[in-house]
Formats: C-alpha cells, sequence, structure tokens
C-alpha cells in the first residue's frame, strides 16, 4: 500500500513533529550546502522509523563531491525516489546516473501546458505527479471532476513510471501547498485511483513552512487513516 508523507528541512524538531504527528514517512528538501552534511543527516534519519525518499536541489551548482553525497543519502536511507526539477535532471542526470545507473529519478511536472505535459509524461523515464502543478499550471483550475478524468487517463499510461506523488490539499483557485487534509475529497480520490493502479510509494503532503504544526500534521494522518479504513471503490 502507499504510505502518506510529510516534507521538510532535514533538521531534528522536524523528525520529531512529523513522528509525533503519527507520519510514517518523510521526503527531504535539499540543498547544496546540506548535502555537505549527508552522512550526519543519515546518522540522524536512521534513527526514526520512516520510509524516506529526497528531493535533489531545485537550483544552483552540484559540485561532483555533493553528487556523491546525494547517491550515498539515497542508499543509506534506501530510499523510494529521488525527486528531480527537469532543469536540474537535464543538468546533473549523466552524472548522478554515472555514479548509479539504478537511481529511481523522478521527473516532476511543474509550469507546463497540456501538450508539454503529455510530453513531460511519455519522455521521462521516472515521474513525480505533483497533483497541484497540474490542476492549477496545466489544467487551469477546471472542474474537480475534469481532473480526475485527467489523473485516470495519466494513470492509465503512465503509471509503470510513476515514482513519486505531491498531493497538497489544493483547491481551484485556492492558495498553494496547504495540508492534505484540507480537500479530503482531492485526496480520497488520488489514492484511491494510485492504489487502483498498484502505486505503493510515498504520497506526500508538500506543506508551505507555515502549516508545518504538529496539529495539521496530526490532521493529516487522521485523514490518511479514515482513508485507509474505507471501502475503496473508484467512480465510474
Amino acid at each position: 500500500m502507499l504510505t502518506l508523507a510529510t516534507k521538510f528541512k532535514p533538521d531534528r524538531p522536524a523528525f520529531e513533529t512529523a513522528l509525533a504527528a503519527g507520519f510514517q514517512a518523510v521526503e527531504f528538501w535539499l540543498d547544496a550546502e546540506l548535502l555537505t552534511h549527508a552522512d550526519a543527516i543519515a546518522d540522524l534519519a536512521s534513527n526514526y522509523p520512516f520510509r524516506y525518499a529526497l528531493h535533489f536541489p531545485n537550483g544552483g551548482s552540484i559540485s561532483d563531491d555533493a553528487l556523491k553525497s546525494a547517491v550515498t543519502l539515497y542508499h543509506r536511507l534506501n530510499c523510494t525516489a529521488m525527486v528531480i526539477h527537469q532543469p536540474m535532471f537535464d543538468r546533473y542526470n549523466t552524472a548522478l546516473l554515472k555514479l548509479d545507473q539504478k537511481l529511481d529519478l523522478a521527473i516532476e511536472n511543474h509550469i507546463l501546458e497540456l501538450d508539454r505535459f503529455e510530453q513531460w509524461a511519455e519522455r521521462s523515464p521516472g515521474l513525480t505527479l505533483d497533483v497541484e502543478h497540474l490542476w492549477k499550471f496545466t489544467l487551469h483550475n477546471v472542474p474537480f471532476a475534469t481532473l480526475m478524468d485527467h489523473v485516470e487517463r495519466f494513470l492509465a499510461k503512465h503509471a509503470s513510471k510513476l515514482q513519486h506523488v505531491h498531493l497538497p490539499g489544493y483547491q481551484a483557485g485556492g492558495e498553494e501547498h496547504q495540508p492534505v487534509h484540507f480537500n479530503e475529497e482531492l485526496a480520497t480520490e488520488v489514492m484511491t485511483r494510485l492504489t487502483d493502479h498498484g502505486f505503493t510509494k510515498l504520497v506526500v503532503s508538500e506543506l508551505d513552512s507555515s502549516f508545518q504544526s504538529l496539529e495539521y500534521l496530526k490532521k493529516d494522518v487522521e485523514m490518511f487513516d479514515r482513508w485507509k479504513t474505507s471501502p475503496k471503490t473508484t467512480p465510474v
């Protein structure tokens, strides 16, 4: 079964909050400076019972040593995927795959019109589906049912390449990076479809730092627990 994850910069208070909230998985936000402390991050993370994924730095120059650290951290924590933005994939994928050709590099969709979204899905070797980006930037806040039609078509064609999912609690025209429980209908519909298509990795409630409180994280976990114990039927 898929696992609900939270996302944070890897420091001890964030680990403790995620643990207290009941999360079982974490995606790390990383930058070049943090990768110089990869061994310390791995040592800290090994004290917690989480599944892990990494988010490769979003920009800047990444040294050869930092690339090696990213791969080492990926392996030390037995990560499910390494999420990466397209420009950074284009710049660093050859070097990363030279270090380990079996890395699960999962390219994230961002500001793409529909034709370019389809090209991203077709051409990328591994995928991170950001549902908020799809709804806001690609489909321009279409009705919910239309969004779900697109999600279903995407999964029917590309589920085998899907490595990771970002699922904030977005509502059409609303704020980005809200807790996933802010839109429980979206969360349950997407997670049910993912399950139908055999997805077993991480679904991330990708929160703005202003929402990363114990209260909000607990409510995310409570919502996920409701979904886990509910009948799983995908609407026709």
